[in-house]
């Protein structure tokens, strides 16, 4: 018996299971070979998604859609010393930048990975965890509190997430050292920052960014580790 139509069928599907088909999970596309034309699948060649399956392909923290998931990843990995997924909170395009005070003077540090990165007082930066408030869930603000000083106090004690619009518009850049970057990659990093978290206990701020989108994700940007009235 003979299947004049078979063996072409098998052949366009090897070709489409093959072809120049998108990696689910953002790898880049295997390049053709030359020569090789593209199959044209219709709705009909392309089976419905297996959702058991189609669930492993999400975003590898869907939490970091909200400033309170990021914050919660952010916070977690800190305490648990996990460079990895800090990492993934890194802003893509324009890195984590570290603000620390000293000699009087700001000092900017642009930086890549988290893992043995140290503050200016030659302590990992996961030793922030021992500073930290117990903060799951900061309380949402139209204003971040600002501090009485000389004294570093705050008239409201917690921890809170609210607009960046303070931090963007303080001027530091006179008197700052920069480090790994330029001062226009650090200004341009800083007009970035969107809302942050401020954990009165110490005076820290966390600073995000939000890609574009109704989906957009949440990116720590900024760590200002200079407390809550530098000197």
């Amino acid at each position: 018996m003979r299947f004049p139509l078979l063996f072409p069928a098998l052949a366009a599907l090897l070709l489409a299971a093959c072809g120049d088909v998108k990696n689910p999970n953002g790898m880049p596309d295997q390049p053709r070979a030359s020569g090789q034309e593209a199959q044209v699948l219709t709705s009909a060649d392309v089976p419905n998604p297996d959702p058991a399956i189609a669930g492993t392909e999400k975003a590898i923290m869907p939490a970091d859609t909200s400033l309170a998931g990021a914050w919660v990843i952010l916070e977690g990995s800190l305490r648990g010393h996990d460079a990895a997924t800090f990492n993934q909170l890194i802003d893509p395009e324009y890195g984590l930048w570290l603000l620390e005070q000293a000699d009087g003077k700001p000092v900017i540090t642009r930086v890549a990975d988290v893992k043995n990165l140290l503050t200016q007082k030659e302590q990992p930066l996961f030793s922030l965890d021992k500073k930290l408030m117990d903060c799951p869930k900061p309380q949402v603000v139209e204003r971040l509190p600002a501090p009485n000083c000389p004294a570093g106090t705050f008239a409201r004690q917690g921890c809170f997430n609210g607009p960046s619009t303070q931090f963007r518009a303080q001027d530091f850049w006179q008197t700052a050292t920069l480090r790994q970057a330029t001062r226009n990659q650090a200004q341009a990093a800083v007009g970035r920052c969107v809302r942050g978290v401020l954990q009165t206990s110490t005076g820290y701020q966390f600073h995000f960014s939000k890609s574009a989108g109704a989906g957009g994700r949440w990116r720590i940007v900024f760590i200002d580790l200079r407390g809550a009235c530098p000197k």
